[in-house]
């Protein structure tokens, strides 16, 4: 059991961390290994699904040929994905958004699909570790292929730690956010700028679709009656 009430559940890539250029670039890399041609950003938004077998369906690339180069693509993805994420950096409002959180005491985590290693890395490297009480990636590197387990590890977490629904929120820019919200019933929050466009994302959405995460601190205000600090920078 925790002390704190509110638990504040964050995506990481493309929510909390601005990668989409890296990732843009190693999708269309891996697309070239089946000579298909490059997508534009707006194509991918449209296409982009979990688990990743179905959106290189989409994308032209046959499931039995994507099944036999699982293991390649996903070391060709992440060579040019760890070459161009150096340049990445927080999405705008993400520290006035954790530390609005902080200030009012949410326990907070991350919950991705990204591998652990590189994962806690990244988030180290950003400077942002110490807002998390936990930092929980995808202990499985092929597990995305075929399916995600976001549901079951929040699920235990919450049950854990002794977390209401009512008091739990979740933000991502996929539609696996408002997905586990509705299965959940916790408030559930959308972010555009990531792979998902901002059509589907009204499409999935459970509760709010927000443009950056400047608009988080103001949702949270109204829906859980929390104010907004005048200083709650972090120290």
């Amino acid at each position: 059991m925790t002390n704190n009430k509110y638990l504040a559940v964050f995506d990481w890539n493309s929510t909390l961390f601005d990668d989409f250029p890296a990732t843009y670039d190693a999708t269309n890399e891996c697309l070239k290994f089946f000579d298909i041609e490059p997508i534009s950003k707006d194509s991918l938004r449209e296409k982009f699904t979990f688990p990743l077998i179905h959106f290189y369906e989409k994308a032209g690339v046959p499931v039995d040929e994507y099944l036999k180069n699982t293991r390649e693509l996903a070391d060709i993805f992440h060579t040019k994905y760890d070459s161009l994420k150096q340049d990445c950096i927080l999405m705008k409002g993400a520290i006035e958004a954790l530390d609005f959180c902080t200030a009012h005491n949410m326990h907070c985590i991350i919950l991705s699909n990204y591998n652990q290693a590189p994962l806690d890395l990244d988030v180290k490297h950003l400077g942002v570790a110490d807002y998390f009480e936990v930092i929980s990636g995808n202990q499985d590197p092929e597990a995305i292929t075929s399916g995600t387990n976001k549901l079951e590890r929040v699920q235990d977490y919450m049950g854990e730690h002794g977390f209401e629904a009512a008091h739990t929120f979740i933000i991502g820019d996929s539609h696996e956010e408002p997905q586990l919200a509705t299965q959940l019933n916790i408030l559930g929050i959308s972010i555009a700028g990531g792979l998902l466009s901002p059509s589907r994302l009204e499409k999935y959405k459970k509760d709010y679709v927000i443009e950056t995460l400047e608009e988080l601190p103001a949702i949270l205000a109204h829906e859980w009656g929390l104010h907004e600090p005048s200083q709650n920078a972090k120290t």
